[in-house]
């Protein structure tokens, strides 16, 4: 039988809801079927969808009518309830797929930093860092489309260990944005 892959990216401006529960990207966790806690839905041959995304917060220090400081906050975000998966078809080959959409959603996140990284501090911040994150975000659905279209949703293999070694090396160049999760 063939498995038809599918994702939801969700991007939020100012984070997830205060009462939706979400899992922050961590390289040490990896997505579990049981992590995927929303209501499977009947879209034909779609085992899985993951809703992911990048929530970003900023502040702003001014002083003398000038934009003097500037803080981020930055975060690849998993939405259970919002991802879900018909468990009878479920694999580990497709729990993969699934993970990797998380990681390029974190892969975002860390060019975002790096972009946010070079702005400078002026009066007009606060356009450039949104200008910035819908630029970032635009970027991220093309690449989850075009993973999806290239691994064929999961069902080409050798794509999709050439995907995997692709956002791994991708993560590694971009290490120096990654958060730190203290334990």
């Amino acid at each position: 039988m063939i498995y038809k892959l599918f994702f939801i990216l969700a991007l939020l401006v100012n984070g997830p809801s205060d009462n939706e529960d979400v899992l922050e990207w961590d390289e040490n966790i990896q997505l579990k079927w049981s992590d995927f806690k929303g209501q499977p839905q009947d879209f034909g041959d779609i085992v899985a969808i993951t809703s992911s995304g990048i929530s970003f917060k900023f502040s702003i220090k001014e002083g003398n009518g000038q934009v003097i400081e500037f803080n981020t906050q930055v975060q690849a975000h998993f939405y259970p309830k919002r991802s879900w998966v018909h468990k009878k078809k479920s694999s580990d080959h497709i729990l993969a797929h699934e993970q990797l959409h998380f990681d390029i959603t974190e892969l975002h996140v860390r060019k975002f930093k790096s972009e946010i990284s070079q702005l400078e501090i002026s009066n007009n911040i606060k356009q450039h860092l949104n200008q910035t994150y819908k630029h970032i975000n635009r970027e991220l659905a093309i690449m989850q489309h075009t993973y999806d279209i290239e691994t064929n949703y999961s069902r080409n293999a050798i794509m999709q260990s050439a995907w995997k070694i692709k956002v791994d090396n991708a993560l590694k160049r971009y290490g120096d944005y990654k958060n730190i999760h203290k334990k």
